[in-house]
């Protein structure tokens, strides 16, 4: 994640953000914000998208919930989940039965204190059973999103902040949206809370 903030900040900490953004990314980034203690709302909840606002509608509509930050990022390149064989997962089982019968005879022969003898042993032994082998296929899966985004204020429409990043993730489970956008939410925050241009009242 790279941002930058402008060199005159907002008077106070943004604590209440107006979000405009993919649905996914609206949901992780409001999760991000509330470790924080900072409220995210959906734009399009405060200004329904149902027709075109002026400015003087807009701000008023800001202003009366309380929102002193706009955030919007836009999703510019996504790589989608690429998938990659990483090899078969082998297991065998096996199950049966076995007998054996047989028969044994012999003789012994003593001579002063010792005793001489020989033996033998005759049998049959049957097995029989199934042996059962399953192959499991592994994959890798692997998936880069790239996204741009900016905060400004409501009321001017002046940025207080822009950047941009791409998350990355991989492993051999599934990375859906909810993936990229935790990550995505989660360098975004971070880089606002580290410049200061967010905070918690009284924090």
């Amino acid at each position: 994640m790279q941002g930058y903030a402008d060199l005159e900040p907002p008077a106070h900490p943004i604590q209440h953000i107006a979000v405009i953004a993919p649905p996914a990314l609206i949901s992780a980034l409001a999760r991000e914000a509330s470790k924080r203690s900072i409220v995210v709302e959906d734009a399009n909840v405060i200004l329904p998208p149902t027709r075109q606002y002026d400015e003087p509608t807009i701000r008023k509509a800001m202003s009366s919930h309380g929102v002193d930050g706009v955030l919007v990022v836009n999703v510019i390149g996504d790589t989608g989940v690429q998938q990659r064989y990483a090899g078969t997962i082998a297991n065998t089982s096996y199950s049966g039965t076995s007998s054996y019968s047989g028969t044994y005879s012999g003789n012994a022969m003593v001579m002063g204190n010792m005793i001489y003898g020989s033996g033998m042993t005759s049998g049959t032994g049957i097995s029989s059973g199934t042996a059962t082998t399953t192959s499991t296929p592994v994959y890798h899966y692997s998936r880069a999103v790239a996204f741009e985004a900016r905060l400004s204020d409501p009321q001017t429409s002046r940025k207080f902040w822009v950047g941009s990043g791409q998350t990355k993730s991989g492993g051999s489970l599934f990375m859906g949206d909810a993936t990229s956008a935790a990550d995505a939410a989660s360098s975004i925050f971070n880089d606002l809370q580290t410049k200061g241009l967010i905070g918690a009242a009284g924090a």
